[in-house]
């Protein structure tokens, strides 16, 4: 079990929300990204898109435990910018993600904590608002059942909260999404289900995404 690849939660697509605060604007454009290169991509083209915005401040984490992580002030008073956003990252724990908070300023000054402040709400909202992934290892199951017996593995599958899918020919396929530790347990209560009624197969263990509904904690 040691070599099986961690999981780890990230944004499912690009997404932007905005926060306004004593007249100054902040947008938040947050992104999938596998690569420090990707990242920059990233960072370069909202740049560009906000290209006459005061600041565009930025903050990536890369990799299953944020192995890489890089921030930027863009010109704000040190510290006052990318590292509270970059925080964020590292405390919700959300990871290959990108992103940018561009400032317009309304002409009223925040002060270094105010600025450390309207920067982590930003990223904050971004993450929490943006749909996420679960990207975690699954063992892929495979069973043949019988039709009178599905109506019972459905509902067996989905109180466990298990995702899967099916294929209806002379039997009824069903390719099951299972944690590895819970191969066992899982093999135990569908042959009871159906009384050894079925065919089981062990396939292999792959990287999926699952959605990821569990709200994560801001700042």
């Amino acid at each position: 079990m040691s070599d099986i690849p961690q999981s780890y939660i990230t944004i499912a697509n690009e997404f932007r929300t905005e926060y306004i605060i004593e007249k100054s604007r902040f947008i938040s454009t947050i992104a999938p990204v596998t690569t420090e290169a990707e990242a920059q991509t990233f960072i370069q083209r909202i740049s560009k898109e906000f290209w006459d915005a005061t600041h565009n401040c930025t903050a990536y984490a890369i990799g299953p435990r944020q192995e890489q992580q890089r921030s930027s002030d863009n010109g704000e008073p040190s510290g006052t910018a990318g590292k509270p956003m970059l925080e964020v990252l590292k405390k919700t724990g959300i990871t290959n993600v990108a992103v940018v908070v561009t400032r317009y300023f309304g002409g009223i000054k925040l002060g270094a904590g105010g600025l450390i402040r309207a920067y982590s709400h930003s990223a904050a909202k971004a993450v929490q608002e943006g749909a996420k992934l679960l990207i975690a290892p699954r063992q892929i199951v495979t069973i043949s059942i019988d039709y009178s017996n599905f109506g019972a593995i459905e509902r067996q599958l989905q109180t466990l909260g298990l995702h899967y899918t099916a294929s209806f020919t002379d039997l009824v396929s069903i390719e099951i999404y299972v944690e590895p530790e819970a191969v066992t347990s899982l093999e135990a209560d569908l042959t009871n289900l159906t009384g050894g009624n079925l065919t089981w197969q062990l396939q292999d263990v792959r990287m999926v995404e699952l959605p990821y509904t569990t709200n994560i904690s801001e700042e």
